[in-house]
């Protein structure tokens, strides 16, 4: 795991690309606190910082290259499979000086140019300079697990593992894209390929990137394979998903450094550690985080210790208080390469595990985005043709309904629930469904917002065309669970926050070879594993503790409501008050104050308060202030 940069043109000369890529790598030294270097050949820079984790020896330094020298490369990441690997590349003559995974991808890339990609079972970010045709190959790994940021410059690319590492060597103006700006307040975070600041992209999932001769190019490398392209019989199904959760925790758990993983009490989590605990034979470390203030509900310690307890792992519970995180929070931010409303919970969990002795944390995180655990799976394929029969009526009779049903949800613990029925006012389709459960503001509601005319981002559109690309409704919802909420939010917010303690995370229920089973399974294999994951947990109910297997869903929620209410109270304020609304100028200062009236009340959900607070703090930090990580 590293944190990976580098400068591709004819156009400027090779000290100053070395300078500006040594400012990216000063940006990124939490990324990789074990070791730095720097390279150039021709028209190209490469660095990186490195967090030793598979051949932690001097062999391991980056860029890296072959015995011909022919390539040389950076590699954020892991290749799960490069032992195996290797020993078909000396099959085929190639020697090698190191153990590193990094050392086989440019040996495979040797071999196989472009075509390496789909050989490697990992998550990467990666950079390839081919020297013998002066050409770059940029990377990144089927599900984005790991990123790469980059920017169009005269005569080539800018790139870099975080965002404020990039434009810490880049001179470029930090303007605000009014697009993604627009996309924010909708979402809660910006859709890739755009970022909040104009000029700077993010490769997109199974995506590469190459330069040659001036011109960048973009293309996908890897799509979801269709479904009916897995061979298995539906009965068969779950024994034949274990021999592969099997195989990913094993190829997962292979490091030369300490690995554990994160215990929430949730399914997912447990079941991760069940399988970690059966393939070794030293007691697994696990971390849990709980609340000394807040409400009990939210407290799932006792689960995650049922659970510690069946599996013997070394246990480690941290408390946390709302006044704790409120001193922590300039530093969480100036780690938010993007703002978004999540990412304090993996934040938490992170430094805990770190502190505790981990360089390497197994998640549960994908279970349900991929397997069927959100309501929205059981919602959307249920309603989805009442709402086409729903849009034939004229918009002003559905908002008299939905006005009329919200009457009997005037309590304050309905006020999420009042909100999505407003909502369904608008609503006509399986993507008009989604966007009610997952939009932070609803158009009418951002519109309220914008200070000056300004170009709007159109949301429905952006889940339409996930839609679209399928043919029934429960590949709809994953695709849409899959691509908008796991890759563009939580794997993003997991990977800059765990990096922001040199903590790689790994996420073996969605290793490759698990989500090609999954997607390509028979049509209306839903109908027996459907919802609330049903397949995931036959596949693994040996290892779960007795009884969980029908246990509500509740995942690693924080009491972010209350400390907003009490120890985060100043936080909020501060960043929401009207001097900072005004001297921002992107807001009307009368929608924040309302906003923040309504979440006063009871009124309004926390998360899009706090999507708002943290904006503004990530403003200060990376427009205002300016300042890089050290």
């Amino acid at each position: 795991m590293c944190g990976i940069a580098g400068i591709v043109t004819p156009r400027i000369a090779p000290g100053d690309r070395e300078a500006a890529v040594q400012r990216m790598l000063a940006a990124m030294v939490h990324r990789g606190p074990d070791d730095s270097g720097l390279g150039s050949w021709g028209d190209a820079t490469l660095g990186m910082r490195r967090l030793a984790v598979v051949d932690c020896s001097p062999l391991g330094h980056q860029p890296m290259t072959t015995e011909t020298e022919r390539v040389w490369g950076v590699f954020n990441g892991e290749a799960y499979n490069h032992d195996a690997f290797r020993t078909h590349l000396i099959d085929r003559g190639h020697q090698f000086r190191s153990r590193s995974d990094t050392e086989v991808v440019l040996h495979g890339y040797e071999e196989y140019g472009a075509g390496v990609l789909e050989r490697l079972r990992g998550m990467f970010g990666l950079a390839v300079w081919d020297r013998e045709s002066s050409a770059l190959l940029l990377a990144r790994d089927r599900l984005g697990i790991k990123p790469i940021y980059y920017s169009v410059i005269p005569g080539g690319v800018a790139f870099a593992s975080e965002l404020q590492a990039l434009l810490a060597g880049v001179s470029m103006p930090r303007a605000v894209d009014p697009v993604s700006l627009d996309d924010y307040l909708s979402f809660g975070y910006v859709p890739p390929p755009r970022t909040l600041i104009a000029g700077v992209r993010v490769l997109l999932p199974g995506d590469l990137l190459e330069w040659r001769r001036d011109t960048v190019t973009t293309r996908t490398w890897w799509t979801m394979p269709a479904p009916g392209s897995t061979n298995v019989r539906i009965e068969d199904a779950p024994a034949r998903l274990r021999e592969i959760f099997d195989e990913s925790i094993r190829l997962h758990r292979v490091a030369d450094v300490p690995v554990g993983a994160f215990l929430s009490g949730g399914i997912d989590s447990t079941a991760v550690v069940g399988l970690m605990a059966q393939g070794q034979d030293d007691p697994v470390r696990t971390f849990s985080v709980g609340f000394a203030d807040g409400p009990a509900h939210l407290d799932e310690l006792g689960a995650a210790a049922e659970a510690a307890r069946r599996f013997g792992t070394v246990h480690r519970e941290v408390m946390v208080t709302g006044a704790e995180v409120a001193a922590q929070v300039p530093d969480m931010v100036a780690h938010v390469d993007q703002p978004s409303f999540d990412g304090l919970n993996t934040y938490l969990v992170s430094r805990a595990a770190r502190a505790g002795g981990l360089t390497v944390a197994l998640s549960g995180l994908g279970g349900d985005e991929l397997f069927g655990g959100y309501d929205t799976y059981q919602v959307i394929p249920k309603y989805a043709g009442f709402a086409r029969a729903w849009g034939v009526l004229p918009h002003a009779v559905r908002t008299g309904l939905m006005r009329m049903a919200s009457l009997a949800l005037r309590s304050p613990r309905h006020v999420d629930r009042r909100r999505k029925l407003w909502r369904l006012a608008d609503v006509t389709d399986a993507a008009g469904l989604y966007a009610a459960a997952r939009l932070q503001f609803w158009p009418s509601e951002r519109e309220a917002f914008h200070a000056a005319g300004g170009r709007r981002s159109d949301p429905f559109a952006t889940f339409e065309a996930i839609a679209r690309s399928q043919d029934r409704l429960w590949t709809t919802v994953t695709a849409l669970e899959v691509t908008t909420f796991m890759q563009w939010r939580l794997l993003r917010d997991t990977d800059v926050m765990s990096m922001a303690h040199s903590l790689e995370v790994r996420v073996p229920l969605i290793d490759h070879e698990v989500v090609e089973f999954v997607a390509g399974l028979p049509p209306g294999w839903e109908s027996c594993f459907g919802h609330p994951k049903r397949l995931l947990t036959t596949s693994v109910a040996d290892v779960l503790p007795p009884g969980w297997l029908n246990r509500p869903k509740q995942g690693f929620a924080l009491p972010l409501e209350h400390w907003m209410r009490h120890d985060l109270r100043p936080v909020v304020r501060d960043a929401l008050s009207p001097e900072s609304t005004r001297a921002r100028g992107w807001w009307r200062e009368s929608a924040v104050a309302d906003v923040l009236a309504e979440f006063d009340a009871g009124r309004r959900p926390y998360t899009s308060v706090w999507s708002l607070v943290i904006l503004e703090l990530w403003a200060r930090r990376v427009l205002d202030d300016a300042r890089v990580i050290h």
